[in-house]
């Protein structure tokens, strides 16, 4: 292996201790790097909500003066979030497109809601069906059966779907060195079926396509970097706007706002989100994603919440996946 930023190779004396990516030189300014980035954030998310608003709108502007409005696209879930990025574009480019992956397993109030923002709020939204490349159309239930099931986070699915699909010896033992160096609680759940597959199978994939399709060159996402570790990591790492440096080219102009200014936004410019967010729920992805349900509360997480406010959805949760969520240590009852 070599240093991702020099080069040189790496060796058990020049290492970077606490990022193996990198020797100790690059890894001590890339450390510091990251320190002077976190005081950076801390600073843009104290700012005011009209101050905030301004520099989301800049962003917006800068995604659309590099590629065009008809390249790009608000990659649409119908949540509080990017209904909130929505209302601020279109506010500036009123027949901006949008693209919303209906992965199969959506609430039925995010859908009503898709319905509304199209016929009755005039977004110009296209759907995209999780359908891949041969033309088969994936369900979630699918994904879960030759894939496994999405459960705790993204990365610790991750390590443990790279564990069970190691091509070799050496490659199976530093995945399981990996998993005991950052998530040695999940060891146990290593030989059960999970995987992080199921977004790039319902969503990512079917995005990309249609973006390709339509000839669209830029995604302008509505998500906050606050939601997780993972995206608060690779904020620090690029900033909002992403161009040219990776395969995906992204604005992520809401990157800096907390919760709390998604919902004074939400107040103050009396935009309509989801019903789901009145019966209770803080977030409108897809019903039975287990990522961060074992952080909540056992006795009323998204689970049995489901079970009061959509029961037809929950006996089918329960028929196909009931005994998973056993083995997960999850409780649904």
């Amino acid at each position: 292996m070599v240093c991702k930023k020099c080069l040189e190779e790496l060796t058990a004396d020049n290492v970077y201790p606490s990022d193996h990516r990198y020797c100790i030189t690059c890894g001590t300014e890339h450390t510091a790097y990251l320190s002077e980035r976190r005081h950076t954030l801390a600073s843009l998310r104290e700012m005011n909500l009209e101050s905030k608003i301004i520099q989301t709108k800049y962003l917006i502007k800068c995604a659309v003066m590099e590629f065009g409005l008809d390249k790009v696209y608000i990659s649409y879930s119908g949540g509080k979030d990017s209904t909130v990025l929505s209302h601020i574009a279109k506010n500036m480019y009123p027949n901006i497109l949008h693209l919303f992956a209906n992965t199969t397993n959506e609430y039925p109030e995010t859908i009503q809601h898709i319905k509304w923002e199209k016929e009755k709020n005039g977004t110009n939204i296209i759907t995209v069906l999780p359908i891949d490349c041969q033309g088969e159309l994936w369900t979630f239930k699918k994904v879960v059966e030759r894939y496994g099931y999405p459960m705790f986070s993204k990365r610790v699915s991750s390590a443990i779907r790279t564990y069970q699909h190691a091509l070799s010896e050496r490659t199976k033992q530093n995945s399981q060195n990996y998993i005991n160096r950052n998530f040695k609680k999940y060891d146990k759940y290593k030989e059960l079926p999970i995987s992080d597959k199921c977004c790039d199978k319902l969503k990512k994939e079917p995005l990309r396509r249609k973006a390709k399709e339509l000839g669209l060159e830029c995604a302008i996402l509505g998500i906050l970097a606050s939601e997780s570790y993972q995206r608060e990591k690779d904020w620090l790492e690029y900033g909002c706007n992403v161009f040219h440096e990776r395969n995906d080219n992204q604005s992520r102009p809401l990157s800096f706002w907390t919760d709390e200014d998604i919902l004074e936004y939400i107040s103050k410019y009396n935009v309509t989100i989801p019903k789901l967010y009145e019966m209770g729920y803080s977030r409108n992805g897809c019903m039975y994603c287990g990522f961060g349900v074992h952080l909540e509360p056992s006795h009323c997480n998204r689970y049995q919440k489901l079970k009061q406010t959509h029961p037809i959805q929950y006996t089918y949760f329960i028929n196909n996946f009931g005994h998973l969520m056993l083995e997960f240590e999850i409780n649904i009852a």
